[in-house]
């Protein structure tokens, strides 16, 4: 696998990061299961709930190297944390290209009517993925063919809710509380599911929606039709009329459509796509393969396409690691508290706005929520920081960036936000 000179930048940044994170705690004498379980740096022998908060104070000055550098340590440690949730995701990413029939899913998930987009919700609930992993999931999830609507209902419930989460939420802060976020969670999450469910359906494809593209696993027989469509193209650029082709292959047209293989032209041709070579991330045009092998060459193409998708989202990564060491450093816990703590008339808009502006990693959102509420923060507020604070922050956005066009990354944060301040307010009434 070839990598370009930006691609192999970023990884290298990745490294540097790491590394300095490592050193930073062993010479400092810190928790290194802070580091590893929680992304934070801490003095050894916190235990309890304050394990997940408790970090050491990174005081602020007019030193502006001073500042960078805690920025790049903040943004280093939870790059430690985060990094295995990511590399899984990628690997999970793969396994649903080269191992889902991409003509199967269609078949059954369609567009995404309200059973798919329901079934996706439940199983983000179910499964708990973290919103440092969920990303390049959702990567993979896109390019196996599932709908791009129950993709996003699975990525608003997966961090937002999961069963460990509903369960210490119950504990913690009560059984309403947690009731009251499983249903703002589901509300969410089928309103996103279903718009999108819909743009898909009228666009027929996903390139006006995401930026990533990786060929889908066609079944061999729509493989040995898009290569003798392709090989044609390749001698007739400009298109080849439905007749030229055959009218008892539209619907085989179509799905390759879908596929993002082939387009129709404005004058009823259809032609190749044709896209980017030099940013990953675009795809190519090139004669579309799929992955029918032995299981040992699927390993093999797991491998590649696994790799491929990490080194394409790197920069997202280092952006949203740098971004949320900017927040830790700028905006510390303590601000936040004093800042979101009160039961004012917009302490649920407060609170929403500042979820979105502290990363906190799923786990986390719980016990920051108890030192909020001990500083006097509404039940409405608290349930709008559950939702918002796992995945609906700057740095998950930051991510989201390398796979969304600004339409889509506008609609979910959009909804995603307004949902939560809708949640908070009904939950004060009650």
């Amino acid at each position: 696998m070839k990598l370009s000179k930006k691609e192999w930048f970023w990884f290298i940044c990745i490294i540097i990061l790491y590394v300095i994170a490592i050193l930073y705690v062993a010479s400092h004498n810190l928790s290194w299961d802070a580091l590893f379980k929680a992304g934070i740096l801490q003095p050894k022998g916190v235990t309890g709930l304050e394990a997940r908060v408790k970090e050491i104070d990174t005081p602020l000055s007019w030193n502006i190297p001073l500042v960078i550098w805690y920025i790049i340590i903040k943004g280093a440690v939870l790059l430690v944390e985060l990094l295995s949730y990511w590399i899984v995701g990628m690997f999970i990413a793969g396994c649903l290209v080269v191992f889902v029939s991409w003509e199967k899913v269609k078949q059954k998930m369609g567009y995404g009517g309200f059973g798919a987009n329901l079934i996706a919700t439940v199983a983000g609930s179910v499964i708990p993925i973290c919103s440092c992993g969920i990303v390049p999931v959702l990567a993979g999830m896109v390019e196996a063919g599932i709908p791009l609507g129950p993709t996003l209902a699975f990525l608003i419930a997966a961090p937002m809710l999961n069963v460990p989460t509903v369960f210490m939420t119950a504990t913690l802060l009560g059984k309403k509380m947690a009731i009251a976020r499983v249903i703002s969670v589901f509300v969410i999450s089928m309103s996103v599911g279903l718009i999108v469910s819909y743009w898909q359906k009228k666009k027929k494809g996903l390139r006006h929606l995401v930026k990533i593209y990786v060929q889908p696993n066609l079944p061999h027989e729509l493989q040995k039709f898009a290569y003798s469509v392709s090989l044609k193209l390749i001698k007739k650029p400009d298109g080849l009329t439905l007749e030229e082709i055959g009218q008892e292959h539209k619907d085989k047209l179509e799905k390759l459509e879908e596929a993002e293989i082939i387009e129709q032209t404005k004058d009823g041709k259809w032609c190749l796509i044709k896209r980017d070579t030099n940013k990953y991330q675009a795809g190519c045009m090139v004669l579309p393969q799929g992955y029918h092998g032995t299981f040992k060459q699927k390993i093999v193409q797991l491998w590649k396409v696994s790799w491929r998708l990490f080194f394409a989202l790197n920069y997202y990564l280092v952006l949203s690691v740098i971004i949320a060491g900017a927040i830790r450093v700028l905006i510390p816990t303590s601000v936040i508290v004093n800042f979101v703590g009160g039961k004012g008339l917009n302490s649920v808009l407060i609170s929403s706005v500042v979820a979105m502006l502290a990363y906190v990693c799923t786990y986390v959102e719980v016990p920051t929520a108890m030192a909020l509420i001990a500083k006097g923060m509404g039940p409405g507020a608290t349930l709008a920081y559950l939702l918002g604070g796992p995945g609906l922050s700057l740095p998950s956005i930051a991510m989201l960036s390398g796979v969304f066009k600004p339409k889509l990354l506008f609609l979910y944060v959009g909804l995603s936000f307004l949902g939560c301040v809708i949640a908070g307010y009904i939950f004060n009434l009650f």
